[in-house]
């Protein structure tokens, strides 16, 4: 007695389903690559906006009228280094407020995420009350 095989069978085979996961892992593998380059332009992007935010903080604390010890030059290497300026505390307590705390807390301790700023500190120069902050090549005056 011999069993016959229902024609109307609804499932895959095997073959099938190999076939279907190989074309998925093929397009992975081509697609990664540049879902890595934009995961590394969207770190980048959030460094730099992190840099332009402590340049408005420094600006706009310079530009306070209630702070009335804000420096005509000063070179700090980096934004601990403002932060422990113990000469113009009305400067540094309107930088900390303005500064918002978790972009500051980005860029202390040199912990950036993008691989093009990662192990770098940000450099604020303010002469003659123009600010200009650097991170390796990026600069925002």
């Amino acid at each position: 007695m011999r069993r016959e095989r229902k024609i109307d069978n609804k499932g895959f085979s095997l073959v099938e389903l190999i076939i279907v996961i190989a074309i998925m892992a093929i397009l992975i593998g081509v697609m990664s690559p540049q879902l890595m380059k934009y995961v590394e332009r969207a770190r980048q992007s959030k460094d730099t906006q992190a840099v332009d935010s402590v340049h408005t903080a420094v600006v706009t604390a310079m530009l306070d009228p209630a702070v009335d010890d804000a420096p005509a030059t000063a070179h700090y290497t980096s934004l601990a280094q403002l932060y422990a300026d113990t000469t113009c505390p009305n400067f540094v307590l309107a930088v900390q407020e303005i500064a918002n705390e978790s972009v500051a807390a980005n860029i202390e301790g040199s912990s950036f995420v993008s691989k093009a700023y990662n192990g770098l500190t940000i450099d604020i120069n303010i002469a003659n009350s123009k600010v200009t902050c650097t991170v390796g090549s990026l600069v925002i005056d």
